[in-house]
């Protein structure tokens, strides 16, 4: 990154540390870092009696009154790791999500990108040989030689110039000191070297008689970068002394670097895709983007339409157009999954400049590409919800793929939404934001309705051009499962499995549950493996033989007799994706079938396999929970089918009808997008709702209109703001008896005349994790008079741990 002119000296700072208090912190700023104490480095401090890294969000000259402030012990930065758009983003993400600003900055910034401070300096031989040119220079000099090796911002403070990291780079250009990278945790460490400062021939001379020390000279010379020591000795076939005497007469400059990870081994090559010839709605859509991104302004758009109606390749042009402008793209989606297929259509457009942020990534890998991000290697960013923080330098184009998936709300501090946050990031940084969807969210659909978004509609679809045909089975009217809770295949479904594998074609079946079953009932005494800190059954597990607990990750080995009387008789309840399975090959034997779920996710790599195994015709059918519906291309399936519909209608939540559409439209989706036309089974309880009717017959207007209507009269969002109070204690009475509290205080106060409370009441899931939970529902029209309400209202010192979640997305 380009380095900003010098700032003017200051003396104090206020530092934001990743831990729940109300506002940052003030320092003193000690002479030696004066210079670099910038808003968006960190800083090394102490906060009581331990020591933490935060984050500079401001410098002054005035000290609060009546306190004596501690020094920040370390800058760590050279230049600011946050740019100042960003550092306004995370101000914003604190004030709305009524979040810590220090704990909102840690979620920007990867854990492992290794800070410079923390890089140790030593004197090589060459530098203990030449003599000192300045001041600053013998200062540094003569600690090392007392030191030894010493951590660089040790060393600064001890120093006390403002001419140090001046002094250190001349010193590690002539080779006179050693600097490391900073340590990242699971990196690789080889040693490098490159041409000390000078001219070459001037080199050359240094090297004396040796033959092997100038071929290395001219080796280096001509390739232009620096090298592993591996490399050269396998280019110029001379020994690690030749490198290490070079060394010390000053000839080469020798540091350790991480080695560089290949991203490139998680998406196998795909062969390169002839020229795309857009339809008139695409090309009518296309063009108010390009129009957009001319004008360099904020701008906010939906692009929706039919599933396999060719949204991807509209933002496809509109990164086009991004670059050509020489601005940078952010392109999100909501899963990991997800990545792969996207990113070789990114790489294969784009080259290079792509980069990959996502959990999961190493620290090693994540830290590489934000900093491939920051030096404008990287121009296209791509990943799920965290990827929005990416620093991207002169943001053009930010990008929400699927935007109603409520993935992008984040579930732990800060609870922020992040398709609302990119549309607050493109108005800070003058981008264009495109939300897209083809079951757009509610919330989205009425921002079209106030003019907030500008909505791009596709109406036909790529390839064959028509919808899967909706086939409606009515559980009420099959038989009774062999088992209790057996996955159902119905005879029209297992007619339309057989039809579609007899043609030639591949199918999705998709059970949103993971494992085997939901429970592992003792048929003698009715003991159903609680956990303990949860009060819910853990789900079983057959192929690990394990009983996990879906909330609170616990496990125990699945036993072979009741623990609690002895008796053999225990017996699976319900499905999940592993007896879907199960039973698929029962029915079918000799099918290829593969499942994709969360545990397939978790181990690494392991979904991309699966994906790519089906996209080549190797699967036949794939079995998964809810990933299995979002955004893949596939063009061979022509069939696609929900084993129960029902899933979320009967949660206590009053986004449930919207979930079950959304989840029953984008599996539809994923049918009939080659030459064949799809079909999807709808299998359900509950033939008649609006949302499952709405779904088959592919009428998005009708499930919005009945959808809206139900949560204007209720007041539900969009039509109001909704913040959910969750208090949580190990003791019962504690936790209700806090929140009983906070809610009569709430209602004392006049902030909240117009505002409604509902509650307080326990959590449908009343117990989790070892604690109890309470909660308290807050609506109004403005969020902006709910917040005032509980900036006022809400105690710095609270007796239970109080959880504030700003326009929720799950009330359970």
């Amino acid at each position: 990154m380009d380095r900003r002119a010098e700032p003017e000296p200051c003396s104090y700072v206020d530092v934001a540390v990743p831990l729940p208090l109300p506002a940052p912190l003030t320092y003193e700023l000690p002479e030696a870092f004066r210079s670099q104490g910038l808003p968006g480095v960190r800083a090394r401090v102490r906060v009581g009696k331990r020591r933490s890294v935060g984050v500079v969000v401001r410098r002054h000259e005035e000290p609060p009154e009546g306190l004596t402030l501690r020094p920040v012990e370390a800058i760590l930065d050279r230049e600011p790791v946050l740019p100042p758009d960003l550092l306004k983003l995370a101000d914003f993400i604190a004030e709305y999500y009524l979040a810590p600003i220090g704990e909102v900055l840690r979620m920007m910034i990867p854990v492992d990108l290794p800070p410079l401070g923390d890089r140790k300096i030593w004197l090589t031989d060459a530098g203990g040989l030449a003599r000192p040119r300045d001041e600053p220079e013998a200062a540094i000099v003569e600690a090392l030689r007392s030191e030894g090796r010493i951590r660089l911002a040790d060393l600064q403070r001890r120093i006390e110039s403002s001419a140090f990291l001046e002094t250190v780079d001349r010193l590690a250009a002539d080779g006179r000191i050693g600097l490391s990278e900073g340590r990242r945790r699971g990196a690789r460490y080889v040693s490098a070297v490159e041409l000390a400062a000078g001219e070459v021939e001037e080199l050359l001379t240094r090297c004396g008689r040796s033959s092997l020390g100038r071929r290395v000279v001219e080796h280096l010379s001509a390739l232009g970068r620096p090298a592993t020591a591996g490399e050269i000795r396998a280019a110029v076939g001379c020994s690690p002394a030749v490198i290490r005497r070079l060394v010390s007469l000053g000839v080469l400059r020798q540091f350790s670097q991480i080695h560089r990870l290949p991203l490139d081994h998680q998406f196998l090559a795909a062969p390169e895709s002839p020229p795309i010839r857009l339809r008139p709605d695409q090309a009518a859509a296309v063009e108010p983007l390009r129009a957009a991104l001319a004008d360099r302004r904020y701008a906010a758009f939906l692009l929706s339409g039919l599933t396999g109606s060719g949204k991807t390749e509209i933002y496809l042009r509109a990164v086009k157009a991004t670059l050509a402008g020489d601005r940078g793209a952010i392109l999100l989606v909501p899963e990991i999954a997800l990545v792969p297929a996207l990113a070789r259509t990114l790489r294969e457009r784009f080259g290079r400049i792509l980069a990959i942020l996502h959990s999961g990534l190493s620290g090693s890998e994540r830290a590489q590409e934000w900093e491939r991000i920051r030096r404008r290697e990287a121009r296209v960013v791509l990943g799920p919800r965290s990827a929005l923080f990416a620093p991207v330098v002169d943001l053009g184009l930010l990008v929400v793929d699927e935007e109603q998936d409520l993935s992008y709300k984040q579930d732990a501090v800060p609870r922020y939404q992040g398709r609302d946050v990119a549309l607050v990031r493109g108005t800070l940084e003058q981008a264009v934001v495109v939300l897209v969807s083809a079951t757009p969210s509610l919330e989205t659909r009425r921002n079209v309705e106030l003019e907030k978004v500008r909505p791009l509609r596709l109406t036909h679809r790529v390839g064959q051009g028509e919808l899967p045909q909706g086939i409606l089975v009515d559980l009420r009217t099959e038989g009774v499962p062999r088992g209790p809770g057996e996955a159902h295949f119905s005879s029209r479904l297992q007619e339309e499995i057989a039809q579609a594998i007899d043609q030639g074609d591949q199918a999705i079946l998709l059970r949103n549950r993971r494992g085997y079953a939901p429970l592992l009932l003792c048929r003698a005494c009715g003991a159903d493996m609680r956990c303990h800190d949860c009060g819910l059954p853990r789900t079983y597990h057959r192929r690990e033989a394990l009983l996990l607990c879906h909330y609170c990750g616990s496990r125990r080995v699945a036993p072979r007799s009741c623990p609690e009387c002895g008796e053999s008789a225990l017996e699976p309840v319900g499905s999940g994706t592993e007896r879907v399975e199960e039973e698929f090959r029962q029915l079918f034997p000799g099918v290829p079938v593969d499942i994709l779920d969360r545990d397939v996710v978790r181990r690494m790599g392991s979904a991309a396999a699966v994906l790519e195994r089906f996209a080549r015709g190797e699967t036949r059918v794939l079995i998964g929970t809810q990933m299995v519906s979002k955004g893949h291309h596939f063009p061979s399936v022509a069939l696609t089918a929900v084993l129960l519909a029902d899933t979320y209608l009967s949660f206590p939540d009053f986004r449930a009808v919207e979930k079950t559409y959304t989840l029953l439209t984008q599996l539809a989706g994923r049918a009939g997008r080659g030459e064949r036309p799809g079909r999807v089974v709808v299998q359900t309880y509950h033939p008649d709702h609006y949302a499952i009717q709405a779904a088959l017959r592919h009428d998005d207007e009708s499930f919005a209109r009945e959808e809206l209507r139900f949560r204007r009269i209720f007041h539900y969002p969009p039509y109001t703001r909704a913040v959910l109070l969750l208090a949580r204690d190990r003791q019962r009475s504690r936790a209700e008896a806090a929140l009983s509290e906070l809610a009569r205080t709430l209602e004392a106060n006049p902030l909240a005349r117009g505002i409604r409370i509902a509650g307080p009441a326990p959590a449908p899931f009343e117990r989790l994790r070892g604690k109890w939970r309470y909660q308290l529902l807050l609506r109004a029209p403005s969020g902006q008079r709910i917040r005032r309400l509980l900036q006022a209202v809400l105690p710095e010192r609270r007796p239970v741990e109080l959880v504030i979640d700003v326009d929720p997305y799950e009330l359970l």
